[in-house]
Parts: structure tokens; C-alpha cells; sequence
């Protein structure tokens, strides 16, 4: 089926918190969460089932890595969403992660220190990505009912807009000050990526896309992200010197890239989309993929049953879990070589 694209601000009510298994959708009205923060229908393709606490305590990790919690001061959930080289990480916090609907707003983490991220005048701000120079990209809900995306440099903020289209999200910048994104009209179905660098906003698609979603680049300009087909099956790529390539994670059903350091190393996603409560989680599986080899890994954790990878720099990489309750936890984890 064809997914409602526009954004929407409506507060949506979670029911059913618990273990759950496989439902329909007309059995649950999931809505379907991407990683830049933008809800669409739950779809019609299969559903894993929950893991018990037993179960998701067990997994085993192929991953040598260290690993802490971020969470903003007394929020009740909190997510990590984009990381620089100095550690900078930029995420979310507030009540009913991740409704991204206006209850919630964004901080920056330098050192040990919160900072509150918020666009001026906007009723909701989401920050995604953070670079050397701790220029921030995100996007914030305008007055006009649309999502703008926004560059913060110091204390500035400068609204970002896709021209022509009425939706603009920035979901990452390089250390050269290349930004990615997604922009979209709100009647038409479909979504596209776009590359704004040195003032030139370049769009692109890969083959068969109807939903482009970049979400990671490096110094050298390669990009990586996820783009659904016609099918409405999801595919890593990795687009670089205007050539794509599909990456699928083996036997999975749906993979996305998330994340590419200096080194060409990449993290992401893969499988069976899983519910929560109202919340239709896919790629709940994660990995790290050296450009020829995929190794899965799960945090230490005894009931992550969704864990997002979000964003690699260097041997760091940040994101979120989710447990069977629905709770929201922010993280960030150091790869032992």
C-alpha cells in the first residue's frame, strides 16, 4: 500500500504496551518511524515477534565494543542522534519518544554538558547531525505546517528550504560543511534526497526509489542511506561520485546504511519491522559492515528489543534502544580493534 508522506503534528495515543507478536495493521494502527523523525503508515510486510527479557539478554554480539548510556537530565526517555570527532553528540529528549510531535526538543552534549537545542520561535526542534566545527543540521515544525531544516553555526540558526519543494530535513553534515537531506512536496508521493554543498543543492534518487533517505556522509563526500522500491522493500546504498550501489544484508528482508566514517567502515540495520505500543519500528537489528563483510551486534542490555545505530565517526557510534515497554534510551560505543 501507498504510504501517507505528509508530516503531522496530531499527538497519537500509545496503546497496548507490552510483549506483542504479529499483527495486521487493521488489527493495530502502528505508524511507521524513519530515522530523520518523519511517521508514515505501518505497512503490510511482516512483523517479527518481541523477544522475552531472556531472549534479548542472550543474544550474542560479534562486536567487540565498549558502550555507555546518554541520557538527558531528568528526561524520561532520550535518544543520541549525531556525533562529531570531538565527541560532540547532538539527540533528543523529552516525554513519548518518538512521537516527534512537539512534547519533545533537542540538545547538544559536549564534554559532560547539555545544552538545549532549539530553533527560534519553533514549537519543535529535531538535531541530527553535528560536525567538527560543531555546525549543527536538523529541522524544526515552522507556523506554516511544514518542516523546514535549519543550520546552526555558534549561536545562529539559518533556515534551510529545498527550493520548490515544502518539506526540507538536513539529517547530517561532513566536516567540509556538505549538507544531506530529504525534501518532498506535500502532494506528491514521493520523497528525495538532495546534497547542498557550497550553496548548489544537487537532488538525487536511486534507481526504482520512491522514498530516498540519506543519512550519513564522510570526509570525502560518500554518502549513505536507505530507499524503499516500488515493492515497498527497503535497501542500504552508498552513493559516491554520482554512482550508486545497493548494500542488502543477507537473507534480510529490509537493510539501511546509517552511518560511514573517514575509513569507508559503515553501520546500519536490518530485518523484520517490530511493534511497540503504536510504534511500528523497522530494521530493529544492527551492524557493522567494513564494505565487504557484515558482522551483528547487540548492546549489553538485557531487553533491547530495537537498536538503532545512527550515526559512526571515527570508532564511535551513537543511537537508541528501545525496550518492550516502550522506553527510549540514548547511546554511545567505542569499537575495540
Amino acid at each position: 500500500m501507498t504510504r501517507n508522506r505528509k508530516f503531522s503534528l496530531t499527538t497519537f495515543l500509545f496503546v497496548a504496551l507490552g510483549l506483542l507478536s504479529v499483527f495486521s495493521q487493521a488489527q493495530l494502527p502502528a505508524k511507521r518511524i524513519s530515522r530523520l523523525g518523519r511517521k508514515t503508515e505501518a505497512r503490510t510486510t511482516p512483523f517479527a515477534p518481541l523477544a522475552t527479557k531472556a531472549q534479548a539478554g542472550g543474544r550474542q554480539s560479534g562486536l567487540n565494543f565498549t558502550f555507555g548510556m546518554i541520557d538527558f537530565p531528568r528526561s524520561p526517555d532520550s535518544t543520541a542522534q549525531g556525533l562529531n570527532s570531538r565527541g560532540d553528540v547532538v539527540g533528543l529528549y523529552g516525554p513519548n519518544l518518538p512521537a516527534y510531535e512537539g512534547t519533545e526538543q533537542s540538545y547538544v552534549l559536549e564534554g559532560n554538558t547539555f545544552e538545549e537545542l532549539v530553533y527560534p520561535g519553533a514549537s519543535y526542534t529535531l538535531g541530527l547531525g553535528i560536525n567538527k566545527s560543531r555546525k549543527i543540521v536538523g529541522w524544526y515544525a515552522g507556523s506554516d505546517g511544514n518542516i523546514h531544516a535549519f543550520l546552526r553555526k555558534g549561536k545562529e540558526y539559518t533556515t534551510i528550504d529545498y527550493p520548490g519543494s515544502d518539506n526540507t530535513y538536513a539529517s547530517s553534515i561532513n566536516d567540509a560543511g556538505v549538507i544531506i537531506g530529504i525534501h518532498y512536496q506535500n502532494t506528491e508521493n514521493a520523497v528525495h534526497g538532495f546534497v547542498l554543498k557550497k550553496g548548489v543543492y544537487t537532488t538525487f534518487d536511486p534507481p526504482n526509489s520512491i522514498y530516498t533517505e540519506p543519512l550519513g556522509i564522510n570526509s570525502a563526500g560518500v554518502i549513505v542511506g536507505d530507499y524503499e522500491d516500488q515493492n515497498s522493500v527497503n535497501h542500504g546504498f552508498i552513493y559516491q561520485q554520482g554512482a550508486f550501489t545497493t548494500v542488502d544484508y543477507p537473507g534480510a528482508s529490509n537493510t539501511d546504511l546509517t552511518g560511514i566514517n573517514d575509513q569507508g567502515q559503515m553501520v546500519g540495520g536490518y530485518g523484520d519491522d517490530v511493534i511497540i505500543g503504536a510504534e511500528d519500528w523497522p530494521t530493529p537489528n544492527p551492524f557493522f559492515f567494513d564494505g565487504s563483510s557484515f558482522t551483528p551486534f547487540q548492546l549489553p542490555v538485557d531487553d533491547a528489543q530495537v537498536t538503532w545505530t545512527v550515526a559512526l565517526n571515527g570508532n564511535q557510534f551513537v543511537g537508541l534502544y528501545a525496550d518492550s515497554l516502550g522506553n527510549i534510551y540514548g547511546y554511545q560505543a567505542t569499537i575495540s580493534h
